[in-house]
């Protein structure tokens, strides 16, 4: 069982300077009990931070930003040491249900007393779901009515976590595959060790191991073209 007196880390991702505030003194209010180890104003940085720090709660708002927010949710719950748990205005429409779906496990009104919130906090990291009746039903209704909740492309979330420089790169590796590092480093005017920096960022990014890895990857992904990753993939989402 998990110790009840360990320190529970929360990231919190949110566009809005005073939830983040907010959030951040509820929280570390209770110290040493749980605290706030990171904040994210945009998704990217949010998975960025979270491969890093590996937050046991994140506390997921939706907002509009380059990458999909259901796909974020489906790419942070991966782990079963971080648990999403949704941050949502009472007269904010978002598809909660189908976060649910994608990983998320619990709900929280941002109009919640703060010790529910807490609460919420606890419950999530320990295994369990936070969730009131209220929304428990409305799930079971969304369940019902065989709605088919939007996929998540977890692959589209990973590459737009790629900068342009690494975009620029793979364009450079793809175009002629047998060129030494040294020459793609000076066709780019960057150093090999540059390069080198690039490969291992976009093998994380991207789950790949090696160049042959990264090679098939870009040609089965369409990643050898000249588009830039996209400027919003923000749909309606109600």
């Amino acid at each position: 069982m998990t110790d009840q007196k360990e320190s529970i880390g929360v990231m919190l991702i949110d566009c809005r300077p005073l939830v983040l505030m907010g959030l951040h003194d509820l929280i570390d209010a209770r110290k040493p009990r749980m605290e706030v180890t990171a904040q994210a104003t945009t998704y990217t940085q949010a998975l960025d931070l979270a491969d890093q720090l590996r937050p046991d709660v994140i506390f997921f708002s939706f907002f509009p930003d380059a990458l999909n927010p259901l796909e974020v949710v489906a790419e942070l719950s991966r782990s079963a040491d971080m648990k999403v748990l949704l941050l949502k205005g009472l007269y904010e429409s978002v598809p909660a249900a189908q976060a649910i779906e994608a990983g998320a496990r619990g709900i929280v009104l941002a109009e919640d007393p703060t010790e529910s919130i807490i609460q919420a906090i606890l419950k999530v990291h320990h295994n369990d779901i936070a969730m009131d009746r209220a929304w428990a039903g409305g799930l079971r209704g969304y369940a019902a009515t065989g709605y088919i909740p939007l996929k998540c492309n977890r692959e589209q979330a990973k590459q737009a976590r790629l900068t342009l420089r690494e975009r620029e790169l793979i364009r450079a590796i793809v175009g002629e595959p047998s060129a030494k590092y040294v020459s793609i480093a000076g066709r780019l005017g960057i150093s090999e060790h540059t390069v080198h920096n690039h490969l291992s960022n976009i093998y994380q990014k991207l789950d790949l191991i090696n160049r042959i890895d990264l090679l098939m990857y870009a040609l089965k992904h369409g990643l050898t073209n000249n588009e830039a990753p996209p400027s919003s993939a923000w749909v309606e989402l109600e």
